[in-house]
């Protein structure tokens, strides 16, 4: 061995044997994948439950506001929040004093005029007998007459506001229009209400608490799929643990724009047994527009993953505007390489979606990666 060292030509030949083992252990070595390092999904065809989501407010499904067509002072008061009441109980009472007054003048100018009318018929009793024996002219007759016929005229005045008085001192007392649970009370004892300009509000009766609606507000691009009789499920705060059901009554026609931002209005049902639900209570709604079976189904992670570039020789094709991509993980024994499919998106249920494109049941799709990078980044900035 040291003979074979001693030669220059022999170190040169073994120096390059060594730096051409080198190079194709490198290689060879650089050539050969590992694992793929992806997390992937398999493609399937299912069933896809379509689904719009929302948020809605409960309100009983009958809500009467109780006000007064009279002004005064509030004597007595007989109920209070939460109270149950029958129709025509008497919620509250309004000093009837002055409306009191207000009957008896009234009844007085009417027994007045009754009177007077009583002596009119009387003159006019002997107007017939003067005016027969030419004792009168005949257009004192006819005056007279013209005067019981006035009189009669006013009485019917003074019943009408006999009327109007007694029906304003009936106003003092506030019944319930309706059978129901008082939800609000804006009113104490001794506050004075004026009826004048506006209406006051004195209760809030709610019908029945055992079954309630719930309004929901729908974008535009959801409302051509929601129809009456839909399936609705539902949480609220205060149970969210517990999901709710109802039924879309009405689809209203009209539209609520905010912010340039269009939405419709709609109303489902919901039974309340319990009277778990409250008026006001805030609603994340799902309402259920129909089943897609036999469908082919991609989870919505796969929409928003970018793998990074080094997997991708061609970016041209992705870079395109207004097309979306999914990425396949293709593999041939030990070999695989990522493949970007356009793809048209369908209906989504939150989860997964319906697409249609060169794609096959079975197909790996890749979701995110295996080292938890974000899955928007990679391919753009």
């Amino acid at each position: 061995m040291r003979v074979f060292l001693k030669k220059p030509k022999n170190i040169l030949l073994l120096l390059l044997v060594l730096l051409v083992s080198g190079f194709l252990f490198l290689h060879f070595r650089k050539s050969e994948q590992g694992p793929p390092p992806f997390v992937t999904r398999t493609l399937h065809r299912g069933i896809l439950h379509r689904t719009v989501t929302a948020t809605g407010r409960l309100k009983a499904l009958k809500t009467v506001h109780v006000g007064t067509q009279v002004s005064g002072i509030i004597t007595r008061i007989n109920v209070d929040f939460n109270s149950r009441v029958r129709t025509g109980e008497v919620l509250a009472q309004i000093d009837p004093a002055i409306y009191r007054a207000q009957v008896s003048q009234a009844e007085s100018n009417l027994a007045k005029m009754q009177t007077k009318i009583t002596l009119d018929r009387i003159q006019m009793t002997r107007d017939k007998d003067l005016l027969l024996h030419h004792i009168i002219a005949r257009s004192t007759f006819d005056s007279d007459q013209a005067q019981l016929m006035m009189d009669l005229a006013t009485r019917k005045q003074l019943a009408a506001a006999l009327k109007l008085a007694n029906t304003d001192l009936s106003y003092t007392t506030i019944r319930a229009p309706i059978d129901g649970v008082v939800i609000a009370r804006k009113v104490q004892i001794g506050q004075t209400v004026t009826s004048a300009f506006k209406t006051p509000r004195l209760f809030t009766i709610a019908h029945d608490l055992r079954e309630m609606r719930l309004d929901t507000r729908v974008s535009e691009a959801d409302i051509g799929s929601v129809a009456p009789g839909q399936a609705v499920s539902f949480r609220v705060p205060a149970y969210p643990d517990k999901v709710f059901h109802g039924a879309v009554t009405v689809v209203r026609d009209h539209p609520r724009t905010v912010s340039h931002v269009v939405t419709y209005d709609v109303l489902s049902t919901v039974p309340n047994p319990d009277t778990l639900l409250k008026p006001g209570m805030t609603a994340m709604v799902t309402i259920h527009t129909g089943d897609l079976p036999g469908v082919l189904l991609v989870p919505n992670g796969a929409f928003v993953y970018r793998p990074p570039q080094k997997y991708l020789p061609d970016l041209s094709s992705i870079r395109k505007k207004n097309r979306n991509f999914i990425f396949l993980l293709k593999e041939s024994g030990k070999k695989w390489k990522v493949v970007p499919v356009p793809v048209t998106i369908g209906p989504t249920d939150g989860l997964v979606s319906m697409v249609s494109g060169t794609l096959s049941e079975g197909d790996r799709v890749i979701v995110r990666d295996k080292e938890g990078r974000s899955p928007s980044r990679g391919l753009f900035p």
